[in-house]
């Protein structure tokens, strides 16, 4: 995979100017597993720049390792070789910088929607008040057409309102990078289509790296 060469524009962050845009780099990335018959290479040579604000797709067949790339992103996942960083920030676990949208929403089934997407805003945004949280909670359900459903436990919602609730939530912690693992991949194409096109929306919103 080619490297996508920096900008020479200049912007900051939180008062610390950086020399380019790049937002996620991953430099000579690898990763291998240890099998009885030898170490088996899943990634190796990686390097990628993903510029702020960018939407970035990465394509590939079943097994080719992109689901194992974006977990080591989202720190679930430990490198075996190489670096990984966010704003010049080596990547060495979870963190609020990255959100992530499973091909399953690994809701807590006994929760209803805002409180699993609390989960989230309270661990991110402990300095605000509860009502300032649940506000943010309740604005992203609304968002993506779940203002009905407030307080309906994930177990009483459907398979695409449970992927709803995963948007949300993942938005809702106002990730710098958000990580898309084939969220759409086990809904039916009406949904799917819109799904996607709340996520372009929220996206040309909230102009984060995808």
């Amino acid at each position: 995979m080619n490297t996508i060469e920096q900008s020479n524009e200049v912007y900051s962050e939180n008062g610390i100017i950086y020399p380019s845009k790049v937002m996620l780099d991953l430099a000579d990335l690898k990763k291998v597993y240890p099998t009885p018959k030898g170490d088996y290479v899943v990634l190796e040579d990686l390097n990628l720049q993903i510029l702020k604000e960018e939407f970035v797709t990465i394509i590939g067949h079943s097994g080719c390792g992109k689901t194992t790339m974006l977990s080591m992103i989202a720190g679930l996942n430990p490198i075996s070789g190489g670096n990984i960083s966010v704003l010049g920030n080596p990547v060495k676990g979870p963190g609020p910088d990255r959100g992530v949208i499973f091909q399953s929403p690994s809701l807590m089934p006994w929760m209803t929607a805002l409180q699993n997407v609390l989960l989230g805003v309270n661990q991110v945004f402990p300095q605000a008040t509860k009502g300032q949280r649940e506000d943010i909670a309740k604005y992203y359900l609304h968002k993506v057409g779940l203002e009905n459903a407030f307080h309906k436990k994930a177990s009483e919602l459907s398979q695409g309102m449970q992927q709803r609730v995963g948007i949300a939530r993942a938005f809702a912690i106002k990730p710098k990078v958000l990580l898309l693992d084939e969220p759409f991949g086990m809904l039916d194409s009406l949904t799917r289509g819109e799904l996607q096109d709340i996520l372009i929306e929220i996206w040309n919103k909230e102009k984060i790296t995808v």
